[in-house]
């Protein structure tokens, strides 16, 4: 049992249909259904039961409902204690490791003050995290939900990295890959799927050489040989570093990628994007690169335009301090 198998749990009850609790704790309707099926395995009881079109909360299920209302109203109360102190910061595992850590290590000797950074495992996890106030930063790629404060960093771009021995243009055409065994996190990682539905809204269907759910180990591949993979940023050059080689695509390709919170920033959610700003400004194109002219933006799966917009979101008003 886990809290968020209580929150789907209570949207369930709150929305009537699973399709339409899943749109509102923005997960697939799939993935909802199976936690809460799991939940009642685990209390072994029925809390939901068709009822036409939809659900209804069975007796003893009501019950259950309540008492998960009440756990998360706790949990949130504990976590609006814990905000007073510590800025909470969350990201996937990528963009953790590229802006997360660097900025706040930055930020906790800036003042002495406090600051925790949570790994999750998709970027909807991110969302649910800063919409819920599990954290009060959420780092995303953009365009994020439009409920939620963004302010973008600028655009990251992914580059291949490739075994030293081998040698390909730089820039490498992005039809080349086609024929370049790929690595990959595995074929049920959101990152598989979305490179791999990337590359075929160009026509490329994929050749997967490798796999591994580690990305440490997906860059001991490359380094070993066995493929190439994608990366970016400090990755990238340490990687290279570490004996990969590197090309940029052509054309381009780039993600928006911005700090987001649940409200108006205050002093120290401005103070960390103020660093955040700072930490990225090396890596990451800004609005307005001629560079973008020629690449193609991504977003998750999909490729949303080619050139990419002017900018993604416009920052939010900052309160004076």
């Amino acid at each position: 049992m886990n809290l968020q198998q209580l929150r789907y749990l209570v949207a369930t009850a709150d929305a009537g249909t699973m399709t339409r609790a899943a749109q509102s704790v923005h997960v697939a309707q799939p993935s909802l259904s199976r936690a809460v099926r799991a939940l009642e395995g685990e209390l072994g009881l029925t809390v939901f039961e068709r009822e036409g079109r939809g659900i209804r909360v069975t007796p003893e299920g009501g019950e259950i409902v309540a008492i998960a209302r009440r756990i998360l109203a706790d949990v949130d109360r504990l976590a609006a204690v814990t905000r007073r102190d510590v800025l909470r910061v969350t990201a996937v595992v990528g963009q953790a490791r590229e802006i997360g850590s660097p900025t706040v290590a930055r930020f906790v000797t800036t003042d002495h003050r406090r600051a925790a950074l949570d790994v999750v495992e998709m970027p909807s996890d991110v969302v649910e995290r800063v919409r819920d106030g599990r954290a009060r930063v959420g780092i995303l790629d953009l365009p994020a939900p439009a409920d939620l404060h963004a302010v973008s960093l600028g655009w990251q771009e992914l580059v291949l990295l490739h075994p030293r021995e081998w040698r390909l243009d730089d820039p490498f055409d992005v039809m080349g890959l086609a024929d370049v065994p790929l690595l990959s996190p595995g074929s049920g990682d959101w990152r598989h799927a979305a490179i791999e539905d990337g590359l075929r809204s160009f026509g490329i269907r994929p050749t997967i050489a490798a796999e591994a759910s580690d990305p440490d180990l997906l860059v001991g591949l490359v380094q070993e040989g066995a493929g190439a993979w994608f990366s970016y940023g400090r990755q990238a050059r340490a990687a290279v570093d570490g004996g990969a080689g590197m090309v940029h695509l052509d054309p381009p390709l780039v993600r928006g990628v911005g700090v987001i919170t649940a409200g108006e920033p205050d002093r120290d959610i401005r103070d960390f994007i103020d660093l955040t700003c700072a930490e990225t400004e090396a890596s990451l194109w800004p609005v307005g690169d001629p560079m973008l002219d020629r690449a193609v933006w991504m977003r998750g799966s999909t490729v949303l335009t080619t050139p990419p917009p002017a900018t993604t979101v416009p920052p939010p008003p900052l309160a004076p301090a």
